[in-house]
């Protein structure tokens, strides 16, 4: 009964992500991997023939695209409107933040909503294969050539509305990928937003190759109309993070004011109350 009660609970959270971001049950399948046949099981009760393994994978599919509860500090806030502006407006910007401010929790949480498409780029990945899992963000299951796989992102991007692109970890974009990209952009421009996130040395990369005229480097930075910066935590925020995980004493709190990033905060915290038998 526990592994029923658990798979059911999978078919719910199914249905709310479908509802929240506007997809078919075929269009989720691509997205998280799995066959319409699976769904169909799902969907009709048929545990029978759902592995633990397949319910799994599509529940932390989920869990990694919706997270649980956020504190909204002044830079998650203001990297939402700045997702709005590229969204409403059709704009490419890139939102800068050093590691642990909370810019990946900020654009995944905004990803949450219809018609936004979120992907972090790894290093090790080839375009090709980059613009295979954009395809599959897109919910769309597609064999080709590059070339037409790019067109075939950018014809899907297009017949949306008011679509955004978040491309996150957006500093490891190697030149390949970016130049393809830029190719993107041209495509979408009159319609798609893009958001490019990464660490403060994005930008100072693009410009410093640009400056040494290497290729594409000039013209990917010119479509970049404008830049987002997050300078981390301010103190009072600090103050109400301490509170929420219930930490009281002022001298601690006090200490942990010259904190910026959230991530170091949370760490403290938690070491805070491990020493303190909190835990």
């Amino acid at each position: 009964r526990y592994k029923i009660m658990k798979k059911e609970e999978i078919r719910e959270i199914i249905n709310d992500f479908c509802n929240e971001k506007g997809l078919s049950k075929s269009s989720f399948a691509k997205m998280c991997g799995v066959s319409d046949g699976t769904l169909s099981f799902i969907e009709n009760g048929q545990w029978e023939k759902v592995s633990d393994e397949m319910a799994q994978k599509i529940k932390s599919f989920i869990d990694r695209k919706t997270g649980g509860d956020i504190y909204q500090s002044t830079d998650f806030v203001s990297i939402f409107k700045a997702c709005d502006a590229a969204r409403n407006f059709h704009l490419m910007i890139g939102v800068l933040a050093d590691t642990g401010v909370g810019k990946t929790t900020a654009v995944r949480t905004y990803a949450r909503q219809k018609n936004v498409f979120y992907v972090s780029f790894c290093k090790s990945v080839k375009a090709n294969q980059f613009f295979t899992d954009l395809l599959r963000e897109l919910g769309v299951s597609f064999e080709g050539p590059l070339n037409a796989k790019i067109n075939r992102v950018a014809e899907e991007l297009n017949k949306k509305d008011h679509p955004l692109l978040i491309i996150d970890e957006a500093g490891k974009i190697t030149q390949p990928v970016m130049l393809y990209l830029q190719e993107l952009r041209d495509k979408t421009s009159s319609n798609c937003g893009i958001i490019l996130a990464g660490m403060p040395y994005f930008k100072a990369n693009l410009q410093k190759f640009a400056d040494r005229q290497k290729e594409g480097y000039a013209e990917f930075l010119r479509r970049i109309n404008l830049w987002h910066n997050c300078p981390g935590l301010k103190p009072d925020e600090v103050t109400e993070i301490c509170r929420i995980n219930g930490v009281t004493d002022k001298g601690k709190i006090k200490e942990f004011k010259t904190l910026k990033r959230f991530g170091d905060l949370m760490n403290g915290i938690y070491l805070y109350k491990v020493m303190n038998g909190g835990l």
